[in-house]
């Protein structure tokens, strides 16, 4: 009788290791973590980013506050 987690198509995008497991622990989808500034240096991720935004979708959910917007901006463009 426990209660089922929402389900998500999309790619939840998140900054850390923490918000990983905040938002897995909440909703059952594939919750992707670009290690902060990370993603920025490792291409391998940024294609892999990519690739799920193709077939997927992205949710980016990062902090509001200045590295998120930086995090946010670069993954939107």
């Amino acid at each position: 009788m426990g209660s089922e987690k929402e389900r998500v198509r999309e790619v939840i995008v998140v900054e850390g290791r923490y918000d990983k497991a905040a938002v897995a622990a909440a909703v059952d989808a594939y919750v992707f973590e670009t290690s902060g500034f990370g993603v920025f240096s490792d291409n391998e991720k940024l294609a892999l980013l990519r690739k799920l935004e193709a077939e997927r979708g992205l949710v980016i959910m990062t902090d509001p506050d200045g590295a998120g917007f930086v995090i946010r901006n670069y993954l939107i463009t």
